[in-house]
């Protein structure tokens, strides 16, 4: 494993593969805090299928769930940072959805690592300000955390308009493609 240094994070889930996602991290996690991305939005009555936020400070049960590839926060993504649950909140939730080079708009699926981690093992960049905040971003692959991307200029935000989901950034093709399960980019979910 890569070495972690800061101890404060957040874990980025995917809901849709639990019944009652909110109810069942609560069950299992009481002492952490789900925010689904989509609360506050038009699409609020789907939030619980994510993506989801949930504090998971270094040494939690919830990190230590996911940093052991236990179960099922394994396939979430770990956010090192030093921002208040609020900031990343706000951050993630402006980019749910993302244009392409050509203007069209996708949902990205950020609470799913298997993109991400799909996108990590492609060398594919992020551009600068995507990740606003976020010290470093961690997949786990093969049974043990990664450091996927390491973000040189935290304090950028390539989406600084507080505009809730609505999509402010383009992506490039090599990203999306990434992304995507195929080279397929013209599907509704990246």
């Amino acid at each position: 494993m890569t070495n972690i240094n800061g101890r404060n994070g957040f874990l980025l889930m995917d809901g849709a593969h639990l019944e009652d996602a909110v109810v069942w991290l609560y069950q299992n996690y009481p002492s952490h805090q789900p925010m689904p991305l989509l609360l506050g939005t038009p699409y609020e009555p789907i939030a619980e299928a994510g993506p989801i936020l949930l504090d998971a400070p270094m040494g939690s049960p919830a990190y230590q769930a996911w940093s052991h590839a236990d179960g099922n926060l394994s396939n979430g993504i770990w956010l090192q940072t030093q921002q208040s649950a609020s900031q990343v909140f706000n951050t993630l939730q402006r980019r749910i959805r993302i244009y392409s080079p050509d203007r069209r708009e996708f949902w990205l699926r950020l609470g799913d690592a298997t993109p991400i981690r799909r996108a990590w093992l492609a060398g594919a960049v992020w551009p600068i300000g995507f990740w606003h905040g976020i010290d470093c971003v961690w997949v786990n692959h093969e049974g043990t955390a990664k450091r996927a991307w390491a973000n040189e200029k935290p304090k950028e935000d390539c989406a600084p308009n507080d505009s809730g989901i609505n999509a402010q950034i383009v992506l490039t093709w090599p990203l999306l493609e990434a992304l995507a399960p195929d080279t397929d980019t013209s599907q509704e979910v990246v």
